[in-house]
C-alpha cells in the first residue's frame, strides 16, 4: 500500500488567552490540546513541529519567548526564600 507516511495529528496550542477571545478560537480551532497563559520556553518546550499555535495578541508570535512565566518566577522565587522558624 502506497499511501503517505503516518503522521500524528497536529496538536493545537492556545497562548495567553484570559477572555472571551478564547471562545472565539475555540470556535474556529476546536477545543486546545494545550493552554499556555504566556510565551515562555515552557509552551516552546511542549510544541512540535508541526503542530498549531494559536496567540491571543497579535505579534506573540514574533516576540522572544520569556525565560519563564511571571507565575513561575514567583513560585521559584518563593521557594528560594528561606521560611521563618515556627515556633513550637
Amino acid at each position: 500500500m502506497n499511501g503517505p507516511p503516518d503522521r500524528p495529528l497536529p496538536l493545537v496550542h492556545f497562548v495567553g488567552f484570559r477572555d472571551d477571545r478564547y471562545w472565539n478560537a475555540v470556535r474556529v480551532f476546536g477545543r486546545p490540546d494545550f493552554i499556555h497563559p504566556s510565551w515562555d520556553r515552557h509552551a516552546i518546550g511542549d510544541i512540535d513541529a508541526g503542530d498549531i499555535v494559536i496567540h491571543a495578541t497579535a505579534g506573540t508570535a514574533d516576540a522572544p519567548p520569556l525565560s519563564m512565566s511571571a507565575r513561575a518566577a514567583r513560585r521559584r522565587g518563593a521557594v528560594a526564600e528561606p521560611r521563618p522558624a515556627a515556633d513550637v
